[in-house]
């Protein structure tokens, strides 16, 4: 959770209004969360709309939930250039994960659509909860 000592009322507002609106669009019973994250923002998209697409053939627009944009992480490497001198100099990589989240009702449908009949880039990973 972030500490809110610090923060000013605008940041309170953003973190308070983004952490409600999850709650209470997350909150269902009957309801499976896909979680889809990928390092390609393009591939990430398109399997997202593909996903919500093909649900929505089969079970209709209502009930389906996203994808919702979760902020981006930001994993960082620092590597040495040279081992043995100039310790200065060093290198650095980074890679941003980027998440989206949907929110689709269980239904056997639902689950035969996830188990592999939408073809999803390799590239982008999936985590089901229920």
């Amino acid at each position: 959770m972030i500490v809110r000592e610090n923060m000013n009322t605008e940041q309170k507002k953003k973190t308070d209004s983004v952490s409600g609106i999850l709650k209470k669009k997350f909150k269902k019973k009957g309801f499976v969360r896909v979680i889809l994250r990928s390092s390609d923002v393009f591939s990430l998209d398109k399997a997202a709309l593909l996903l919500v697409e093909n649900v929505k053939k089969v079970i209709g627009s209502g009930n389906v939930i996203g994808p919702v944009p979760l902020p981006k992480k930001r994993k960082v490497w620092t590597i040495l250039s040279s081992p043995h001198i100039d310790k200065k100099a060093r290198h650095q990589l980074e890679r941003f994960v980027r998440t989206r989240i949907i929110e689709l009702p269980s239904s056997k449908e639902v689950m035969d659509i996830l188990d592999g009949s939408c073809s999803i880039p390799a590239s982008v990973e999936i985590e089901i909860k229920a």
